[in-house]
C-alpha cells in the first residue's frame, strides 16, 4: 500500500498534469482558429470550445485552492486534538 507522501505526489503530479493538458488543447485549438485556413464556421466552434477550456482550467484552479485550504485544515485540527 503505498504511504501518504507517495500519494500526496502522486495527486500533485495528477493536478499539474491535468492543468498542462488543458493548456496544451487551448493553445492547439488556439493555432488552428487564427489560421487564415479555417473555415468560418469551425472558427466559431473553436472559438466556443476554447472559451469552455479557459473555465475549465480557471474552475480547477479554484477547486485546488479550495483543496489545499481544507488540506491546511484537516492538518491544523490534527495538531490542536
Amino acid at each position: 500500500m503505498k504511504n501518504i507522501d507517495e500519494i500526496v505526489d502522486t495527486t500533485e503530479l495528477l493536478k499539474k498534469g491535468i492543468k498542462n493538458q488543458l493548456e496544451s488543447a487551448t493553445v492547439t485549438l488556439q493555432l488552428v482558429h487564427q489560421s487564415e485556413e479555417c473555415p468560418e464556421n469551425i472558427s466559431k466552434v473553436l472559438y466556443n470550445q476554447i472559451g469552455a477550456l479557459v473555465f475549465c482550467k480557471e474552475e480547477l484552479d479554484k477547486l485546488y485552492e479550495c483543496l489545499n485550504h481544507l488540506d491546511s485544515l484537516i492538518a491544523f485540527s490534527k495538531i490542536i486534538a
